[in-house]
């Protein structure tokens, strides 16, 4: 082989492997900064997952306020909406009273199924982790 072509492919061989160290050293830096991100995310995930259970403790809390201050007042509107049904066919005295004795009874049911679902309440389900 001349002297000229074995210069050629020596300095062809150089710039390669030198090509070849930065691209691994390129790739070194890359990963380092993808295992950052990596954490970086882990730590945030971690972060959000606990705000978004005390969101949700929250939400609960306030949905059993709102369901305990609501509940009785749903009911007697319900009893109260009976009983006023039942009014008319009270003073109308008509032979048949079915329809004042089922709006009363229905008033008492409304009455008895609320003090019986306030007993029986529930104890909440513990969060799953």
């Amino acid at each position: 082989m001349s002297l000229l072509l074995q210069i050629v492919l020596s300095l062809a061989v150089v710039v390669l492997t030198v090509f070849l160290v930065m691209l691994l050293v390129q790739a070194r830096r890359t990963a380092a900064a993808v295992e950052r991100l990596a954490d970086s995310a882990s730590r945030d995930l971690r972060q959000v997952s606990e705000d978004i259970h005390e969101v949700r403790g929250r939400v609960e809390e306030m949905a059993g306020l709102v369901k305990n201050t609501l509940g009785l007042p749903s009911a007697l509107s319900q009893v109260v909406t009976g009983i006023v049904q039942a009014i008319p066919a009270f003073f109308a005295r008509r032979s048949d009273s079915m329809g004042f004795l089922d709006a009363l009874l229905t008033g008492v049911r409304t009455a008895l199924h609320l003090f019986r679902r306030s007993k029986a309440e529930r104890p909440k389900e513990e969060p799953h982790e």
